[in-house]
């Protein structure tokens, strides 16, 4: 899949903007402000349903109007997006699409940007949802467990902050969790065996360096163990009033040579090591739906000398295509043909 043309109405910065897309590489040129990185955004949430920059999506609606649109059209589909004060409605070729689950990775963007380098160092909530998101897009098992899984456990909480808690519905609750939380660790599991399996050629192949990069899954148990550490956690959870078991305090780190990347690896070793990771989702992604992903860059290339630049564009697929922001065509050291689109700032009115 690859996207033909962008249309945004009311969104962000942008009045109206059409943004017409070759189907390999792109380049977005401007000065800051004019809203490169909007442009992203927008296919972002086609994508995920969310920004990455805000948590309302109020934020996203221009400046004194009451919606936003985000109009994506692809070689196969069209996508819709109306967002309004209060809440959005999704299209997929005109027809509304009533749960998020069906729209969810529909166009499946991968996206790097600079402020990526904080998931190093980040709350391991801020981790999760990056997990979540990459293989919601991929598996609707899994997204239908998470969010079930999610609103027993405020169902669960809320009992836990009773005065005098019903443990019968407190064990039905527990009862109902175990098939979702097996689903959410198994999926995990799957999802971090397939990058590991990636990360580590990639790794060596942008960087040119020959460290061990390994990503270690830190889960609440094993599978097997699902009930009995349920069954284990009631005292905890009655004793502190919230649920202290389960995957929503999973997390994961990234080694190298076998040490917390935080406490070996320079902030150049760091971003390498994250774009690795970003190229792995992308084989994840092809390997899972037979698909390549679009590829947003995000102000990175800038960043890195003129062979990481060139090892980093080689190291991508022919067939994928990719979107790159930058302030100045003349920093990128670039090759291969590309479509430029040149952002001013009279555009914003």
């Amino acid at each position: 899949m690859y996207i033909k043309s962008l249309g945004l109405s009311d969104y962000r910065n942008y009045s109206r903007k059409t943004v017409n897309f070759d189907r390999h590489l792109n380049i977005i040129v401007g000065k800051n402000g004019t809203g490169k990185t909007n442009i992203l955004e927008s296919i972002i949430f086609v994508s995920n349903t969310k920004s990455f920059r805000t948590n309302n999506d109020r934020d996203l609606i221009r400046k004194g109007e009451e919606f936003a649109r985000i109009d994506l059209n692809t070689n196969k589909d069209s996508y819709r997006v109306v967002i309004n004060k209060r809440n959005k409605s999704l299209y997929i070729n005109n027809n509304l699409i009533n749960r998020s689950s069906q729209f969810i990775g529909k166009v499946n963007a991968i996206l790097f940007k600079p402020s990526d380098l904080e998931l190093f160092t980040q709350s391991p909530s801020e981790r999760r949802k990056l997990l979540d998101i990459e293989i919601s897009k991929i598996s609707s098992r899994y997204i239908q467990s998470l969010l079930n899984y999610n609103s027993l456990l405020k169902d669960k909480n809320r009992l836990l902050k009773e005065e005098k808690i019903d443990e019968v519905l407190f064990d039905v609750f527990n009862e109902s969790m175990v098939p979702m939380i097996k689903t959410i660790i198994a999926e995990r599991e799957k999802f971090f065996e397939a990058i590991n399996r990636y990360i580590n050629p990639i790794y060596r192949m942008i960087s040119g360096k020959q460290s061990d990069i390994k990503i270690t899954y830190k889960k609440c148990s094993e599978i097997e163990f699902v009930e009995e550490e349920l069954k284990k956690s009631k005292d905890r959870d009655y004793y502190y009033h919230y649920a202290t078991y389960g995957p929503h305090h999973d997390d994961y780190n990234f080694n190298m040579d076998g040490y917390d990347i935080n406490s070996i690896a320079s902030q150049g070793q760091k971003r390498m090591v994250l774009i690795a990771f970003k190229f792995a989702l992308v084989k994840y992604v092809q390997n899972e739906t037979l698909s390549t992903p679009i590829v947003l860059l995000d102000d990175i290339l800038s960043e890195l000398d003129k062979d990481n630049q060139e090892r980093l564009l080689n190291s991508i697929p022919e067939n994928t295509q990719i979107i790159i922001t930058n302030t100045d065509i003349n920093n990128l050291k670039i090759d291969k043909e590309y479509r430029l689109i040149e952002l001013k700032e009279e555009e914003n009115v």
